[in-house]
């Protein structure tokens, strides 16, 4: 279960199934969510190797649920911005999508 790929996959596979039903504020364009999706993830992976790599070999399946749940606590903290709302807008502006996003999401 160590292969990138793989990962990547289950992570992208896990965001898909929290599509919200609500629409992306005004706020959050697209370019802001493309920098705040990407300097949400390196807060989100810089911590889960410090912090919760020994249990993700115990249970890789924890991976993606801890990097997006601490991506969006970031969000909010520093941008103010809820979980549904940034939500919506990976989803209206398909961020997962964007090569630049896969690119640095896959170098993580």
């Amino acid at each position: 279960m160590q292969d990138p790929s793989v990962q990547m996959e289950l992570f992208n596979l896990g965001i898909k199934m929290e599509q919200p039903a609500s629409t992306a504020p005004e706020g959050l364009a697209k370019e802001k969510v493309v920098e705040l999706v990407t300097q949400s993830n390196d807060y989100a992976f810089d911590l889960f190797k410090k912090e919760y790599l020994e249990v993700m070999t115990k249970d890789p399946m924890i991976m993606p649920v801890l990097i997006s749940a601490i991506a969006h606590d970031w969000v909010f903290k520093n941008h103010g911005w809820t979980e549904d709302q940034f939500k919506a807008a990976l989803f209206e502006h398909k961020i997962y999508e964007d090569p630049s996003v896969a690119q640095h999401m896959q170098k993580k």
